[in-house]
């Protein structure tokens, strides 16, 4: 027989305990996709559409507003951050750079969106136009 048979229980207990400590998985908030119509721009004005969809932890369309920047350039034709209102789940707005009047507009662009404490993002490669054509 085994002399220390109170011993044997004891990993079953602390596997029941840990088990009982973790409770149940966290559910995503939701998920926000960042997409472009155009992924490589020229610096010198030409513009992508950047699509967004919003998608709750249930699977539904997401609602209210989405807020994207850019650490340069133009959204919807402003500044480098807009606000925008969510319809069944989606929204679009343009980005832009001109490097003739904008400092840094030159290679990968991130454009972060966040929705909900939920994050975002998708970048654009700003190229210089060629000097000799």
């Amino acid at each position: 027989m085994y002399r220390h048979w109170k011993f044997a229980s004891i990993p079953v207990v602390l596997g029941l305990t840990l088990a009982a400590c973790l409770g149940p998985e966290e559910q995503a908030p939701g998920t926000l996709k960042l997409t472009t119509s155009l992924r490589r721009l020229n610096a010198e004005g030409q513009s992508t559409t950047v699509y967004i969809t919003a998608v709750d932890d249930n699977g539904q369309a997401g609602t209210g507003t989405v807020t994207l920047s850019a650490r340069v350039g133009s959204l919807a034709g402003g500044g480098p951050d807009i606000e925008l209102p969510l319809e069944s789940g989606k929204a679009s707005t343009t980005y832009a750079c001109i490097r003739a009047t904008t400092a840094g507009c030159l290679g990968s662009i991130p454009i972060r969106g966040t929705w909900n404490d939920v994050t975002g993002s998708t970048s654009v490669i700003l190229l210089a136009s060629d000097a000799g054509t």
